[in-house]
């Protein structure tokens, strides 16, 4: 039986009331009141960013096609609000932020642009419906395994580590979730996405949304430190997917894991050379989804391993393999698609340019390197953390560096600083859009 015949979103969601009433009649929760509790927090940002586009990219020339930020300064307000009475409890974690912004096009400043904006990060309510049931619904993040650069088998979140910054924080989801706790070594998880989320970005450029529910089992054992995990989903149309993952002590301080989703077809846009409508002997470049139908199995997977330094300070080192991914020459056609002095090509501009930036692939190549680096008082300085990271595709060379500081001061007060840059041929994998970005500011914790 296939994963979209077990876990549609509408039988997931059916589960999940089955569950909670059955576990509300089997294991009735305590009778005795319980008085409400809460508990709030709040991060308060202060930060100003510098950035410089790559002004030959074909994708932003003089940064005239995304006008991205050159300059910017910004208040970001995150309270964190905690609710629970008996078995329930409610998270509700708000962002609002107000930035003024300028861009540099061409050479020359635009002029400011101050906005004011508010999201839900989070906002969810979990119900512990006995020792081995618990259901939660709304908008949350709930991930899993031990890699830094990516977690393939959820396909429901979509991150990757080069969107990872200080003031990174992960777009939440509609999420219905039932967690089972068969024993204390054997767990599993019913997952749906209901809806799409309001202002998440796209992951898939003119994607339509549909829903996706997924089961997962995980055994642990070392204390919970060791773990080992199968993932089973689909979503509303297809798009079947079966995943693994795993987290291995080695040795003291060693760990080897891993996380890999295997799926039939691909719905990822890609360059192909097609005969134009306008001139039939002629050829253009068009982003289209030409695997869709491919009857090919693709694989996205990471292996890693993490050694832990006495000191608390962390080593890691990734290898990342995207069999779905554009080759180098496809990389190449993809920018030639962009090429303005064709009036023939024009046309296609825009609708290649938004293809390109948001193909439907975590990453747009297939194999990559990663290394990172983080370290606790760093320097012999109390409080002072370092971290630091680079990807290198292992395909065109090209490569992405992060690096980031952060000291702690008068028990609720952090200077943060970070710096961001690319390198590589402006139509390489890791080269973009951005050949560098340097953030500082104070974060203050109440």
């Amino acid at each position: 039986m296939s994963p979209q015949t077990l876990i549609s979103d509408k039988s997931t969601v059916r589960i999940i009331y089955f569950l909670m009433s059955f576990s509300l009649v089997s294991s009735p929760l305590r009778a005795e009141s319980q008085s409400l509790t809460t508990r709030t927090s709040m991060s308060w940002y202060t930060f100003g960013t510098l950035t410089q586009p790559v002004n030959d990219s074909p994708l932003n020339p003089d940064n005239t096609t995304l006008q991205l930020d050159t300059q910017s300064a910004a208040f970001d307000i995150r309270p964190d609000l905690r609710v629970q009475g008996g078995s329930f409890k409610l998270i509700a974690r708000p962002q609002l932020k107000t930035a003024t912004r300028k861009s540099k096009i061409k050479g020359a400043d635009s002029t400011e642009h101050p906005k004011s904006t508010g999201r839900w990060i989070e906002a969810y309510g979990v119900l512990t419906a006995s020792d081995k049931v618990l259901v939660s619904y709304g908008l949350q993040n709930y991930q899993w395994g031990a890699a830094e650069s990516i977690n393939p088998s959820n396909r429901i979140f979509h991150e990757n580590v080069d969107s990872k910054g200080i003031l990174y924080t992960v777009e939440g989801r509609n999420i219905s979730r039932v967690n089972l706790s068969w024993t204390k070594k054997i767990n599993s998880v019913l997952m749906s996405e209901t809806e799409k989320a309001k202002d998440t970005t796209e992951f898939r450029s003119e994607e339509t949304f549909q829903s996706k529910a997924l089961m997962k089992h995980e055994m642990n054992w070392n204390s919970g430190a060791d773990y080992l995990g199968f993932v089973y989903g689909s979503g509303e149309t297809g798009g079947a997917w079966i995943g693994e993952y795993f987290n291995l002590t080695v040795a003291d301080g060693l760990t080897l894991y891993g996380d890999a989703a295997h799926q039939k077809n691909s719905d990822a846009w890609y360059p192909v050379k097609q005969r134009s409508a306008q001139a039939p002997n002629q050829e253009t470049i068009q982003l289209t989804q030409a695997k869709v139908s491919s009857g090919k199995s693709y694989t996205l997977a990471v292996l890693g391993t993490r050694y832990s330094f006495e000191g608390g300070s962390d080593l890691r080192f990734e290898f990342i393999t995207n069999s779905a991914g554009w080759t180098k020459e496809e990389n190449e056609l993809a920018m030639d698609s962009l090429n303005t002095s064709s009036p023939l090509q024009v046309a296609y501009f825009r609708a290649n340019l938004g293809r390109i930036l948001r193909p439907g692939l975590e990453y747009r190549g297939q194999k990559y390197a990663l290394i990172s680096l983080r370290v606790p008082d760093a320097f012999s300085t109390k409080d002072l953390t370092l971290y630091a990271r680079m990807m290198r595709s292992l395909t065109d060379f090209s490569a992405s560096f992060y690096t980031s500081l952060e000291y702690g001061f008068w028990s609720s007060s952090t200077f943060i600083l970070s710096a961001y840059m690319t390198q590589g041929a402006v139509e390489s994998d890791l080269r973009g859009v951005v050949a560098s970005s340097i953030t500082a500011g104070l974060r203050q914790d109440f």
